[in-house]
């Protein structure tokens, strides 16, 4: 029963783990492409020699860096020298205004905007066009609206009734972690974060410990040594719809006592479809998953080659984590 239990508990949680360090890097820095390595986003799944696009616009950021690299041969380290594709012509439009992109002279796959970009307008119409080798890549994404969360709750488990309500980030930081409001036990209660729903395809969660070092509050006697090192401070769930304006937080994704940040993107048609028909990027697991999904290849929404040329609009919710328990926590093994 145990072993069965561990097994559920751990692909549910290393289902979006695995990639963390790829599209989730983006959330984390706002846009910004260069956290992933050239070619990581799809490395050498498909045939040699096709382009791969990873750019993702975030509503009110400024137009982010932009990776371009190219499929290599099954079974080859994927890096900068092998895969990222240099001087090429990248250009994104909107509103009859072109943007053209200038490459990194470090690094092959890295494209930078224009000095003083301009901020990524909601409700936009971006395109953006490559042209590398003779190869020629197109695609669209039009920009979700602001997505403002509305109030933060801890709910009764049983009568799902307002227990509390939390300080947003709108009173300032500091009042979201200082307040007793924002301080939660562990496993005690419901999170919920409620907003308006906007005209976005679905959406996508990211959860941040923000304390490195902090311990330990998840236990459980079917988690050995392995399970624990495999923890990460930044989390992420599959894409998901939340047509009612309600995001419930599960507490299977809080690992670590201390303060904590959850993200909510309201993303567009292409980040959505990406995300939801990937295997490796959440589309079979995670918390918040669309029960059902199940795809063999992602669904990119670009001609001329693969990746994803998508956007969204964020918001977020702090809190502080307090363990029911403070003796006997466990130390934290990864800052």
């Amino acid at each position: 029963m145990d072993s069965d239990r561990k097994k559920t508990t751990k692909s549910a949680r290393n289902a979006p783990a695995r990639w963390v360090g790829v599209l989730f890097a983006l959330m984390v820095t706002w846009g910004c492409s260069t956290e992933r390595g050239p070619g990581e986003l799809f490395g050498s799944q498909t045939e040699e020699g096709r382009l791969v696009l990873d750019a993702l616009l975030i509503v009110d950021k400024p137009l982010p860096d932009i990776l371009l690299s190219e499929t290599i041969i099954p079974g080859q380290p994927v890096t900068d020298e092998n895969s990222g594709v240099a001087g090429a012509r990248i250009e994104v439009t909107e509103n009859g205004t072109t943007y053209l992109y200038v490459g990194d002279p470090a690094q092959r796959s890295l494209y930078h905007p224009p000095d003083n970009p301009p901020v990524v307008q909601p409700e936009t119409l971006y395109d953006i066009r490559v042209e590398a080798g003779g190869r020629l890549l197109t695609g669209s994404t039009i920009t979700p609206p602001r997505l403002d969360i509305r109030e933060g709750v801890l709910l009764d488990e049983e009568t799902l009734e307002v227990a509390r309500q939390f300080r947003t980030y709108k009173e300032g930081e500091e009042a979201v972690f200082s307040s007793p409001e924002n301080q939660v036990i562990y496993q005690e209660g419901l999170l919920e974060a409620r907003f308006d729903p906007i005209q976005a395809a679905g959406y996508q969660v990211g959860i941040f410990s923000l304390d490195p070092g902090s311990p330990f509050v998840i236990s459980a006697d079917f988690l050995d040594d392995d399970d624990f090192a495999d923890f990460d401070r930044q989390e992420s769930s599959p894409a998901f719809e939340a047509k009612d304006g309600n995001l419930r937080l599960p507490w299977f994704a809080v690992y670590f006592a201390g303060r904590h940040k959850i993200k909510v993107f309201a993303v567009d048609n292409n980040w959505f479809d990406f995300v939801r028909t990937s295997p490796e990027f959440g589309g079979d697991g995670g918390f918040g998953g669309n029960a059902g999904d199940n795809f063999k290849f992602p669904r990119f929404n670009l001609e001329g080659g693969i990746g994803v040329f998508g956007s969204a609009s964020v918001d977020s919710l702090g809190f502080v984590v307090v363990p029911a328990d403070s003796t006997n926590l466990r130390p934290s093994i990864n800052p």
